[in-house]
């Protein structure tokens, strides 16, 4: 059957959406007892009787209330759930039980409205509702009127001659209630935990915001409030007294079982004003107490505690840690002993992992991984991974002759839970360890037909994290050589036909710096939808280039490059961003997820183009999925199939253009669901007599954008996502000019559009 979108088409979809609403409704309400009603839910109306703001979020939150849930449709149309449940399949997992009117509670429901007004200033509300009776469902109708908002006319402390009054009003320049603000319950109770919290900063240990209570009094007139703030009678003493810091002791190797610490005098250790008592001998004392923010004689801050507890989590080596402070009250001055119990983790670890590997360029074969991890190398809190990774690629299937090939690599990471820097650096208040990271890598990989690639890594750099979701990476060294050995003619008369080609394969020495700042607010608290950002920036040959240039008297070019040990290094500066928002619905059950890519590297000096390893591709399950990975091209350029069958090269670019949007929702149980469009391509910075059409032009870049769409299921246990794309092209660019769009050409009844446009995915995660 070919499908166009024609009008008989479009009639014909609303045809058989009609008719299967019908068979939904027959067949679920077809079980229902004598005198039950399927509850299909309830409509929320605001009559305005004054302006009042924000009336669709207001909306929104009163639809929440409006409990049950009635049983959910899939795509809308039809209650999947329910009918597992009432054919006796699936009863007890994927099944869903009806839902009917009498577990509805109008009531209930009208009086929780009227609270939720009420708390956002919106006094003596009318809320009102209609039961609407069908032959076998029912809904109801809530009609809720309102007038305006009461609003905040200003807010003040009961005065009183005590220490902790006066605490408080010098806590409220960073007050909540600002005049003029609408009136809100739950902005009340933000209030009295930021006094709390800025109590707890100046000492006020065992203070809680529940001693704290407001007075509200709209006597004012023109539907205004003013707030009152005062502290409550009969507070426990404690809670009005400012408590500073006494001795600190610090148990290391800690263990739960032990119901108490007794240890001989002659291990603990007094360093940096604490007393470190070491149970296990397995850290060096320096850097747990470079973990410690709190100080003997200063004010109790609740700021200096989170810290401690973060900064002593992060180091990676700790299963708990528990601070209990003692009351500790001496001549009358109100004291607080922190006892610091750590509890280590297992810090040596050895795992084997072997898997299959099928690749979109029909390579597949065996992967075999190792790894030891050290969490303690030097005592220090240092993390040393050592890894061994070995594959086998084999040619599966047509299409591929690239031959069988191996890969072998060990790569050795060192993680330091400081700075290393050749200056003194005070320690950062920060909830997030700083860290020193120490890369080397060695990777051989052999295409038996065509060449050896022997290649080493290394950097030095450092990872910090500005808070829970800014999170920085700087590598002021990185180098990257590859040696390229035991090339076979075949592999020489690819790169002869191609100079662009051969330069990318030869520059290969790559040394400079590279940074990237991330920003992910998917941790942050009370954060409906989410956004996620990452900027990078990759630089090499710059700092060298410049210091040969005081002394070679020629600039640097392709054809005289500059050199260092006798091998030509590159040059070029990338750059790249990756900007995601993920939007969330009410209920959080489904959700749309955006991604835009783009990126940019620029070649100069030395080099002709980007190393081959630094070139941006795009496509596979991760990409564009209506292509496969590397095979779409740069611009409008497609590798000839004679060229393709015969050749394992992939298309790169230099400047990449990336868009993706998803709809993800739910099915049944386990099983999700999401609709997607991809969208993007990449280019050359040059022309290309070899790729004709593969340089970005302002002009034309558009109409060489790829678009794809498509359906996937996702098996969702949490820790483990299976997904499952099925994806087709709705624009091809390398087509003639006027032809790239083949929205009027999908056929999902000829088996030949099927077996050239259907690109099946499977993928371990989410795309992004």
């Amino acid at each position: 059957m070919r499908i166009r979108f024609s009008l008989s088409n479009s009639l014909l979809i609303v045809a058989l959406t009609w008719a299967l609403a019908v068979f939904d409704l027959g067949c679920n309400t077809a079980y229902l007892a004598q005198g039950e009603k399927l509850y299909t839910g309830a409509d929320v109306n605001i009559i305005e009787k004054e302006a009042i703001p924000d009336k669709s979020e207001l909306k929104n939150q009163l639809e929440l209330l409006a409990k049950p849930e009635p049983n959910g449709k899939l795509l809308g149309l039809f209650r999947l759930k329910l009918w597992l449940y009432n054919i006796g399949f699936f009863k007890g997992t994927l099944g869903e039980p009806p839902v009917l009117l009498q577990s509805a509670a109008p009531d209930r429901i009208a009086g929780r409205m009227r609270t939720l007004l009420e708390s956002k200033g919106y006094f003596w509300p009318d809320v009102q509702y209609t039961v609407r009776e069908e032959e076998s469902t029912a809904d109801i109708e809530y009609t809720i009127a309102v007038h305006s908002p009461y609003r905040i006319n200003g807010s003040t402390v009961k005065r009183t001659d005590t220490t902790l009054v006066e605490a408080i009003r010098s806590t409220m320049g960073g007050t909540l209630l600002a005049a003029g603000d609408q009136y809100d319950l739950e902005k009340l109770k933000k209030e009295r935990e930021r006094i709390d919290t800025a109590l707890k900063e100046k000492g006020y240990f065992y203070f809680s915001p529940d001693f704290l209570v407001f007075q509200a009094d709209s006597t004012a007139g023109n539907k205004t409030i003013d707030i009152t703030l005062q502290v409550k009678k009969d507070i426990p003493i404690e809670a009005a007294r400012v408590y500073t810091i006494g001795n600190i002791y610090i148990y290391s190797g800690y263990s739960l079982n032990r119901d108490s610490v007794a240890m001989p005098a002659g291990d603990t250790v007094r360093i940096g004003g604490c007393n470190y008592i070491d149970l296990d001998k397995k850290f060096n004392p320096e850097v747990i107490v470079r973990s410690i923010f709190f100080k003997k004689g200063d004010a109790y801050s609740r700021n200096k505690h989170d810290l401690t507890l973060n900064r002593l989590m992060n180091l990676g080596v700790f299963k708990f840690v528990n601070i209990r402070f003692v009351n500790a009250d001496s001549a009358g001055i109100p004291r607080l002993e922190p006892h610091i119990y750590l509890t280590p983790l297992s810090l040596k670890n050895l795992r084997f992992e072997l898997q299959g590997v099928s690749q979109s360029n029909n390579l597949a074969g065996p992967v075999l991984n190792s790894s030891y991890r050290n969490r303690n190398l030097f005592g220090g809190a240092e993390l040393f991974t050592l890894s061994l990774e070995a594959g086998l690629e084999m040619p599966i299937g047509g299409g591929q002759s690239g031959g069988n090939s191996y890969e072998i690599g060990t790569r050795g990471e060192l993680e330091l839970p400081k700075f290393i820097v050749p200056f003194r650096l005070n320690n950062v208040s920060s909830l997030f360890v700083p860290k020193t990271h120490i890369v080397l890598g060695f990777n051989l990989l052999n295409r038996l037909l065509y060449y050896q690639l022997f290649s080493v890594d290394a950097s030095f750099g450092y990872n910090w994290k500005e808070s829970i979701s800014k999170e920085h990476n700087f590598n002021p060294l990185s180098i990257t050589f590859a040696h390229l050995t035991n090339t076979t003619q075949k592999f020489n008369d690819l790169l002869s036909v191609n100079p662009l080609l051969q330069k990318s394969f030869e520059e290969q020495f790559i040394i400079g710096q590279n940074y990237s700042f991330t920003y992910n607010d998917q941790l942050e608290k009370d954060q409906k939808n989410h956004l996620y950002f990452k900027g990078s920036i990759d630089l090499s040959g710059n700092l060298l280039q410049l210091g040969q240039s005081l002394f070679i008297k020629h600039p640097a070019t392709p054809n005289t490059p500059y050199e260092i040990l006798g091998t030509t290094y590159s040059e070029y500066y990338k750059f790249d961003i990756d900007l995601r928002y993920y939007y969330n619905t009410i209920d959080q059950r489904a959700s749309i997820s955006s991604r835009l890519i783009a990126g940019i590297g620029v070649p100069y000096g030395n080099s002709a183009t980007l190393p081959y390893v630094k070139q941006f591709y795009i496509g596979g399950s991760n990409s564009v999925r209506a292509f496969s990975v590397w095979g779409l091209g740069p611009g409008s350029y497609r590798t000839p199939d004679s060229i393709a069958a015969k050749s394992f090269l992939e298309q790169a670019g230099d400047i990449k253009l990336e868009a993706n949007t998803e709809y993800r929702f739910p099915i049944i149980s386990i099983v999700k669901g999401a609709l997607f469009v991809d969208a993007g391509n990449i280019w050359l910075m040059q022309e290309d007599p070899n790729r004709p059409g593969g340089k970005f032009s302002s002009k034309t870049f558009l109409d060489e954008i790829a678009v794809g769409t498509g359906f996937g299921l996702r098996l969702d246990l949490s820790f483990f996502i299976l997904r499952f794309d099925l994806a087709f092209p709705l624009r091809v660019p390398y087509l003639p000019q006027g032809e790239r769009w083949v929205v009027n050409k999908i056929n999902f009844g000829d088996p030949s559009w099927r077996k050239n446009n259907l690109t099946f995915n499977i993928a371990i995660g989410y795309p992004y």
